[in-house]
């Protein structure tokens, strides 16, 4: 079971293995990286590790305006699918971005693991400004005798696989695209909240998800989705503009007959497995309901021919 602590923690650990990385959306270049340290941490007979950050880097330098793929939830679940043991969630502060790549290296690598093999992938960065890169590092572990593991690019679908390239994608409502990248489909976690009923009341009860503020979208609509828990469903990603809210959320309707909505203040996670239509204002309930009933029967069918593939 994957453990999450600090780096005050990590004393009294045997270290074989860290993976350094910010992982957001642990796609499969991600993958890669963090199970060449569980083998060789394996192998070496001690502990995996994930050294990362939260919030994402670039949400605080301003590099990556455009959101993260996952939650820090989701992020951790990916990672312990993984193999991973150790989880260190650093925080990233400004003070934190402005240290030097060698400061960082002497802070954190040196004191902090005193590990025998460090994993990242060949574009890793670290230190102010991302000024510090793989080579830099290979050269510092020369120095002080460690091994420094570069992880190759993972190419999908004739490009290299980057958390840019995802978000990209995801926003460009790419999903296919994506979910080969990802090595899933692209999904969003949060929690299930109360709404103001209506759904229930036009006969189409509805769980609601309060969406991470700065999770990556796709474009807003409807779309045929799927959770482990619920099965498949018809959802609305956006502001309900026939009822607008005034906050972006997720809307969905699942296709069980018996199913029970009492999931208030639990999280859930819902893949996107469809777009089926963008969102519309509509003129009143009849309208909105006819098109409801619509937007199911195709749900139905597209769900009903994914099981068959």
């Amino acid at each position: 079971m994957l453990k999450t602590m600090s780096l005050a923690g990590l004393k009294h650990m045997t270290i074989s293995a860290v993976a350094l990385g910010s992982f957001d959306g642990v796609h499969v270049g991600h993958q890669a990286i963090l199970r060449r340290a569980v083998s060789i941490a394996q192998q070496a007979g001690g502990l995996s590790t994930v050294f990362t950050f939260h919030p994402h880097p670039g949400m605080v330098t301003g590099r990556n305006g455009s959101g993260t793929i996952t939650t820090q939830n989701q992020r951790s679940q990916l990672v312990e699918a993984c193999g991973i043991d150790l989880l260190i969630e650093h925080p990233f502060t400004s003070d934190f971005a402005s240290l030097s790549p060698e400061h960082f290296f002497e802070e954190v690598l040196l004191k902090a693991f005193h590990v025998p093999n460090v994993v990242a992938g060949f574009n890793y960065t670290f230190g102010h400004q991302a000024s510090g890169d793989i080579a830099l590092l290979k050269r510092l572990g020369r120095e002080h005798q460690f091994s420094v593991h570069e992880i190759a690019p993972v190419v999908v679908l004739g490009e290299i696989v980057s958390s840019t390239r995802v978000r990209r994608l995801i926003e460009q409502g790419e999903l296919d695209s994506a979910a080969y990248c990802l090595g899933r489909r692209f999904s969003l976690q949060g929690e299930v909240t109360v709404g103001d009923g209506r759904g229930r009341r036009l006969g189409f009860p509805t769980a609601n998800i309060r969406l991470a503020p700065l999770q990556v979208l796709p474009p807003f609509g409807v779309y045929l989705v799927y959770a482990p828990t619920h099965g498949f469903g018809v959802a609305n990603l956006g502001i309900r503009p026939t009822f607008p809210l005034n906050c972006r959320g997720l809307e969905i309707h699942f296709f069980a007959a018996n199913q029970r909505l009492d999931l208030y203040g639990q999280d859930l996670e819902v893949e996107l497995v469809e777009y089926l239509r963008p969102e519309r204002t509509f003129s009143g309930t009849q309208e909105l309901c006819e098109q409801i009933e619509q937007d199911i029967a195709r749900a139905r069918t597209l769900a009903y021919s994914s099981t068959k593939c």
